[in-house]
């Protein structure tokens, strides 16, 4: 019985259109990831019992790390570069402290993939029964406690400069980026917790709780 098809339950985007992803490499290997943190903006898109938080922005901080896995190949007209230890945490800034991890995610491989003189690239990675990588999520809002299968994620690189090269020593050449990614699996998880409100959505209340107050 072939597998079902994976379901989308996650998204996220930069807050601002900076290249913030540096892919560098060195004698002993290639690194992916960001500085610091940087601000995004995620949703969750699951309709496993969210109702009315589908697609909303929840104002938020990402870190990433990643490392890679063995040298550059060619796949048809692509580069691939094995990549290992993948680690990803969305944090949200509106949450109390402790308490508001919006999605973890670990990955024991994937692969970043892009064009050669291209300015885009793509990094991913499945969990599926006939895969042996493994994709780890943990979530404050989400319970992954019941089995998934078919786990994965995609992240989208754009703006690369400059364009997809071959380092010549097993590696991309140095590049930046910005990104965008997803994330899904197959049931989609349903809600562990109350998911914190858009930033925007709170100074709305704030600002209607005080108007209230005056009027009194």
């Amino acid at each position: 019985m072939p597998a079902q098809a994976q379901e989308l339950f996650a998204t996220f985007a930069q807050a601002f259109q900076t290249p913030a992803f540096t892919y560098s490499s060195t004698s002993g290997g290639a690194t992916l990831g960001l500085a610091s943190a940087m601000p995004v903006s995620f949703q969750f898109q699951t309709t496993n019992g969210f109702g009315a938080a589908i697609g909303e922005d929840i104002e938020g901080t990402m870190t990433m790390s990643a490392m890679s896995a063995g040298s550059v190949f060619s796949s048809t007209s692509f580069l691939v570069q094995p990549m290992k230890d993948i680690e990803l945490r969305f944090t949200s800034a509106s949450a109390a402290p402790n308490s508001g991890d919006l999605l973890k995610v670990t990955l024991t491989t994937g692969n970043l993939i892009a064009r050669p003189g291209g300015q885009t690239a793509r990094l991913t990675g499945t969990e599926s029964t006939t895969s042996s990588n493994i994709v780890k999520y943990d979530s404050d809002y989400l319970d992954f406690s019941q089995p998934l299968v078919n786990k994965n994620f995609a992240i989208s690189f754009t703006s690369v400069a400059p364009s997809i090269a071959d380092g010549g020593n097993g590696s991309f050449a140095l590049f930046t980026a910005t990104a965008t990614g997803n994330f899904g699996s197959d049931p989609l998880p349903p809600p562990k917790n109350n998911i914190p409100e858009p930033a925007t959505l709170v100074l709305a209340a704030l600002g209607g709780f005080a108007l209230v107050r005056r009027r009194k």
